[in-house]
């Protein structure tokens, strides 16, 4: 007798352990790590996918037709939360009345017509309405020109393709009539299925990321609220000798293209590793970009032309000892001075970067200190 038995395992079983790690995943790492708006109704929008592909799998089993209409209803209510999500997550006003008509209605309509011939119709509309939902989601992620390309194209693009889908298939119904209606009710909840984990998958990547990167600039604000109170308490003091370097990899693009993504990021690592090291423990490095750091640094202009040399002999050494051997890096610096600009940190800031832009324009490997005439030309 065979002690092994053969575990079959269909989409519908795949969905349901897909959506559940998914759900998990992003309550945990989102919604619990950052309350907020924005993350609980995107924890919402996950519990209610994940109810509803436990439902869709219990109606798959028992094949009780109004289970699988709730199970339907839920899984359409997604996009809806998500967008409301991210419309609370970029500032943006949020009508919530929308949001409630369609999760109350949505689960009413399809209960209420599973089993009978006005299911189709029901479901198509209901598909309909969650595609238009999934618009809006592509729409808030690619007009935000602050989040990552990287970051939210795979979500823009899952409800791209949603839309195209609930197109084709009402288009199709609307050709076929009401013939082949098992057919294409067969054929839906499959789709339906399929493209539950796409979806759910492309959400949680575009939504924990979308999350962890606003960390990033809450912690950035915050290096920069704290360059700004020492900028202030230095010009209370008449204490000249401050000075914002912008520091900047040279040709990151070209980085990028000629090593692996894995290689580059230990490039980015040891550029910003090389910077923290040959400062002294008094100055301040804000990680702005991955090729980018701001610093904020007391000195004599001796002591900060010594600070230059050695960020700029230490960055451009060629590493023998890792995965990015071979590949050479510099950097451009931009050096402006309380001295000549003041005390105010954005000025400092500006000036900084139009020298760093000079800097890179006259060849790279090389730093510029800041004129007037920096901050006039920004």
């Amino acid at each position: 007798m065979n002690p092994l038995v053969p575990v079959n395992v269909d989409i519908t079983t795949s969905m349901v352990a897909v959506v559940t790690v998914l759900t998990v995943m992003v309550v945990g790492l989102g919604t619990l790590a950052r309350p907020s708006r924005a993350t609980v109704a995107w924890g919402g929008a996950f519990g209610l996918g994940m109810l509803g592909a436990y439902l869709w799998l219990a109606g798959q089993q028992t094949d009780v037709a109004m289970l699988r209409g709730a199970a339907s209803a839920l899984l359409l209510c997604f996009e809806p939360l998500v967008w409301i999500g991210l419309r609370f997550h970029f500032g943006r006003r949020a009508r919530r009345w929308p949001i409630v008509l369609f999760v109350l209605a949505s689960p009413t309509l399809l209960v209420a017509t599973a089993g009978t011939g006005w299911y189709m119709p029901a479901f198509q509309l209901v598909f309909l309405g969650s595609a238009v939902f999934a618009g809006l989601v592509a729409y808030e992620l690619l007009r935000d020109g602050s989040a990552v390309r990287d970051i939210v194209l795979p979500l823009a693009l899952a409800s791209c393709g949603f839309v195209v889908v609930a197109l084709v298939s009402a288009a199709i119904a609307l050709i076929s009539g009401g013939a082949g209606t098992e057919a294409q009710l067969s054929a839906l909840r499959g789709l339906n299925a399929v493209g539950t984990v796409v979806v759910s998958t492309c959400a949680a990547f575009t939504l924990v990321l979308l999350v962890r990167s606003e960390q990033k600039k809450d912690a950035a604000g915050d290096i920069a609220e704290r360059a700004r109170r020492r900028l202030r308490k230095a010009e209370a003091q008449s204490d000249q000798p401050w000075s914002i370097l912008d520091i900047r990899l040279d040709d990151p693009a070209d980085l990028r293209e000629a090593s692996t993504g894995a290689a580059f990021a230990l490039i980015v690592d040891r550029f910003h590793q090389d910077i923290e090291e040959t400062l002294p423990a008094s100055a301040d490095a804000d990680r702005v970009a991955d090729g980018r750091a701001m610093v904020i640094i007391r000195g004599s202009d001796e002591s900060v032309r010594h600070h230059l040399r050695e960020i700029l002999t230490r960055i451009s050494v060629i590493d023998t000892e890792t995965a990015v051997m071979g590949i050479r890096s510099s950097a451009s610096i931009g050096w402006a001075t309380a001295s000549v600009f003041g005390y105010d940190y954005d000025a400092l800031v500006t000036a900084a970067g139009s020298a760093a832009d000079r800097a890179r324009a006259a060849g790279g490997d090389q730093w510029k200190r800041a004129t007037v005439a920096d901050l006039a030309s920004a």
